[in-house]
């Protein structure tokens, strides 16, 4: 009888450590990892313009699309450290692809920027770091798709075109040069790179 009880205790012992690790697993494996994909950015000399209507007209712009599951959030982040002053971004998220606009007064003309990046699972960047096969996991295991890039890029260029649209809005006979085709290429990394 004492045998079968060691062994009940030996087995829930280690069956609660082996739910514990299983639990500790799911959580890490769940975990996202921003990864940078893209910015933009453009200075409109001697031009004034409320950041408030600028998110409110590219809200108004993204809703047009007609993008299933798109969310837009005001967020606040860090102009620098811990103890500096927070800038207002308009957040815009579809799927694993979060568009952070920023807008602002700068000097005498008003600035427009936006960084693009893609939410990476964390385990993916875990499996990436093991050693002689961590790549070839990770692409087995979450494969580069044709639709995963393309939708990247779909998403990318319903933003880009709406912060541009609001630009050319507001800027329209207010004596500012329109957008160059340079002035509307963004600088690019590899969203998929491991």
């Amino acid at each position: 009888m004492t045998h079968l009880l060691n062994f009940i205790q030996y087995f829930l012992t280690h069956l609660i450590e082996l739910v514990v690790i299983i639990y500790i697993l799911r959580l890490v494996f769940r975990v996202e990892y921003k990864t940078f994909h893209s910015h933009w950015n453009m200075l409109i000399d001697n031009f004034s313009y409320s950041t408030k209507d600028f998110y409110e007209a590219v809200t108004k712009e993204l809703e047009t699309t007609k993008i299933d599951g798109i969310e837009v959030e005001a967020v606040f982040l860090k102009e620098r450290g811990i103890f500096s002053n927070r800038r207002t971004y308009l957040r815009v998220i579809w799927r694993e692809h979060q568009y952070d606009i920023c807008s602002a007064p700068f000097g005498k003309g008003f600035f427009i920027s936006w960084w693009l990046s893609g939410n990476t699972l964390l385990g993916e960047v875990l499996l990436s770091k093991i050693p002689l096969i961590g790549k070839f996991l990770v692409k087995r295991i979450y494969p580069e798709t044709y639709y995963r890039t393309d939708s990247a890029s779909m998403f990318m260029t319903y933003a880009q075109s709406a912060v541009q649209n609001v630009i050319k809005k507001i800027t329209e006979g207010k004596g500012t040069r329109p957008l160059t085709e340079s002035d509307k290429k963004p600088i690019l990394n590899n969203i998929f790179k491991r």
